[in-house]
């Protein structure tokens, strides 16, 4: 396997190597045409107006981003960057639970080892139970996001140590005085296959300095898959005061009730709905009618003030939300109802303040508290408490080399419930909370140099590299209480170190290239062991007292990851734009447990993804988006003998998927309206057959249309 990869390894350079090179003498032979000009465009910024790129991170601007179809969160926005793999079962049912994966991936990893925010503030809650599933988008229609950063690795102080693939930070749009007290409104209606339906309004307005905004969406599907509906309705609301200093004061609360049946087995051997594509590895049958329901509500209060010590920025927040699972089981007496409720509470804040020293040196220091709750029918019971205090500085060594330092301070206390649904303990001696705590330090760099004055064939082109420290505690549910387990008491952090070499270049007119190689060594890597653990009591089972659950999860020695990420973009003319982004990652665990075979499996190794936009006619735009995944490889297990395995490895076959749309502008103003926007489309063009999830079947063909409005 190592051999493998190392030929592998080195193909990859010299593809790489070759890239640059020739991308060098084609930007060298171009500056001889331009070598009269007294200045170029330099750095490693994007032209177009929807898309910047930087070494560091990758900026979406959500209002002028334009997808096939009508965005329902913003995983629909984000999908098609080479660092977001896309995992949902289906693309028709927003934040699906199926088999417990999370809806999108960062580098590889869930939701437990990469940091979704709000306005730099970390969005997460105390469950998940066995998923991940830390951040429900569903809950985050795009048209509360003015802004998506995107933060490739663990580089920036600013953001948790769970921060290990990088960190999405959502940015919300800020206060703005209006001139007149009408109010600016959008309207949005979109129609799709499976009978999907995905309606939206949102308002924005003020009188004086005060502010308020308001929307509303709605969504629901009737699902591809059997059993697989979804109805989706999420309120907003926001006021405000912009302070005469440039600041500003918000509040803002939203609400969310969401229906998600989850889908089941459709075997043509037993119980067959021709209708319905086959799924076999559902744990569920049509008589349980399985499903999630989910309500949610959030409050955020935000303060921001410049000042003659900096900008102040303090955001605080308190969310719920309420999960009941409703489906039937058997037993000797017959069906029953198996149904259970939970309800998780979070709340914390972050504060900081970013000091402009001069143009060459800027900091930023802060802290943030995070606190979830567990309402489990006895008491609300804290399970995770967060202190962090961080500081950065942005220092301008020389005009063409910039050095971001940082170090985080990082204190993490859990909560492990050790109590059986009848009272009894789990784990013998230890109390019914078993409290852990863990503190550590994580320092964070990311020195960028450009190389303009190298030589002329190197203008517009820098190299960085970031090296930063990783530590990751057991913060969230699946690490310390999975399955309803105790493991949390035995597990112990993560830490290592997480490598980015990029290279950034304008290649000509406003193409951008970014390549980004990432390493990381990741030690003492948590991982679930249920399938291999010793000390599970049970029947035959004798465990020693006090050693229950001791390797329910473990920490694997070592996991290695390699990963290249390509994104090359721009304009070929000027009515015809295109994107190309290219990924590939490998996993190896560098010691001998079985669980390390099965924790780092079904993964892709290669990515692909591109798209063309062009104006056909002055109002008449066309999309075409491309996505290809090779195959994934899923190891399956079997016990030979003492202590000794046998992997079986089962594929899911590669795929290519087509998606197009033709966009017309009806008007740009008529009467009191402006902006009338009329978008067919159709994704999956040639019916390809494919998995996103294994043993679910994705979205075959479907067909849309989509008007928007303002006034």
């Amino acid at each position: 396997m190592k051999e493998v990869w190392k030929k592998q390894n080195r193909i990859i350079i010299k593809v790489f190597a070759g890239l640059c090179l020739f991308l060098t003498g084609m930007a060298g032979a171009e500056e001889k045409k331009v070598q009269r000009l007294d200045e170029v465009v330099v750095t490693a910024d994007r032209m177009d107006e929807d898309v910047t790129h930087t070494p560091e991170k990758t900026t979406i601007d959500v209002e002028t981003y334009q997808t096939v179809g009508t965005p329902q969160n913003i995983c629909d926005i984000i999908r098609n960057q080479p660092v977001i793999d896309f995992r949902g079962a289906t693309d028709l049912v927003p934040g699906d639970l199926v088999d417990g994966d999370d809806t999108i991936f960062m580098r590889g990893f869930g939701s437990n080892r990469f940091d979704t925010a709000m306005d730099g503030s970390t969005l997460r809650k105390s469950g998940g139970r066995n998923t991940y599933h830390i951040v429900d988008y569903s809950l985050l229609p795009p048209f509360l996001i003015e802004k998506v950063e995107i933060l490739p690795g663990p580089h920036s102080a600013l953001y948790p140590g769970k921060s290990i693939g990088g960190v999405v930070n959502l940015v919300t749009k800020a206060p703005q005085k209006y001139d007149t007290s009408k109010p600016d409104m959008a309207l949005s209606a979109s129609f799709k296959s499976y009978d999907t339906h995905n309606h939206s309004i949102s308002l924005q307005g003020g009188a004086g300095n005060f502010i308020y905004d308001a929307g509303f969406q709605k969504y629901a599907t009737d699902g591809y898959l059997r059993n697989a509906a979804s109805d989706i309705d999420t309120v907003f609301g926001r006021i405000g005061y912009i302070l005469s200093s440039d600041g500003y004061l918000t509040l803002t609360t939203s609400h969310t009730r969401a229906e998600r049946e989850i889908p089941i087995r459709n075997d043509p051997d037993a119980n067959y709905d021709d209708g319905h594509p086959v799924v076999k590895t559902s744990s569920y049958e049509e008589w349980q009618k399985p499903e999630w329901d989910e309500s949610a509500s959030s409050y955020r209060f935000t303060y921001h003030q410049p000042s003659p010590i900096g900008i102040w920025d303090l955001n605080a927040y308190y969310s719920e939300e309420n999960w009941e699972k409703i489906y039937f089981r058997k037993n000797s007496q017959g069906i029953y109802d198996a149904s259970w409720e939970t309800e998780w509470y979070q709340q914390g804040g972050k504060l900081q303040d970013e000091i402009r020293f001069s143009d060459n040196h800027v900091m930023t220091i802060g802290a943030d508290l995070g606190q979830y709750f567990d309402g489990d029918g006895r008491t609300d019971q804290k399970r995770i408490e967060i202190m962090s205090g961080f500081v950065q500085h942005r220092w301008r060594i020389i005009p063409r080399l910039t050095l971001t330092a940082g170090i985080r301070y990082e204190d993490v206390s859990i909560w492990v419930d050790n109590t059986k649904s009848n009272g009894d303990i789990y784990i013998s001696g230890r109390p019914e909370w078993i409290e852990r705590s863990w503190g550590e330090w994580s320092p964070k760099s990311f020195l960028t140099y450009e190389l303009d004055d190298i030589a002329a064939g190197l203008r517009d082109t820098s190299v960085s590299l970031g090296i930063s420290r990783i530590w990751k505690a057991p913060d969230w549910h699946g690490d310390y209480n999975p399955r309803g387990m105790p493991a949390g008491a035995w597990t112990e952090p993560e830490h290592g170190i997480g490598c980015d070499l990029v290279l950034s270049r304008r290649v000509s007119d406003d193409i951008q290239l970014k390549a980004n190689y990432a390493y990381y060594e990741i030690k003492d890597y948590i991982a679930h062991n249920w399938d291999y653990a010793k000390y599970t009591p049970g029947s035959g089972n004798s465990v020693p007292p006090g050693m229950e659950y001791k390797d329910w999860l473990i920490n694997l020695d070592k996991v290695i990851r390699h990963g290249l990420e390509i994104q090359l973009s721009g304009h070929l003319t000027d009515d015809l734009s295109f994107y190309l982004g290219y990924a590939y990652q490998t996993f190896e665990n560098q010691g001998d447990e079985p669980a390390g075979e099965t924790e780092l499996d079904n993964q892709p190794e290669n990515r692909v993804s591109a798209g063309l936009r062009y104006h056909l006619f002055e109002n008449t735009l066309l999309l075409l988006d491309y996505k290809y995944e090779d195959e994934q490889i899923i190891q399956k297990s079997e016990e030979i003998g003492q202590d000794e395995w046998r992997f079986t490895e089962i594929s899911t076959d590669a795929y290519h998927v087509f998606d197009l749309a033709v966009q017309q502008t009806l008007f740009k103003k008529w009467g009191f309206l402006n902006n009338g926007i009329l978008k067919l489309y159709t994704n999956n063009l040639f019916d390809e057959d494919y998995e996103n999830l294994s043993g679910y079947p994705a979205t075959d063909q479907t067909y849309g249309v989509s008007l928007s409005l303002k006034f």
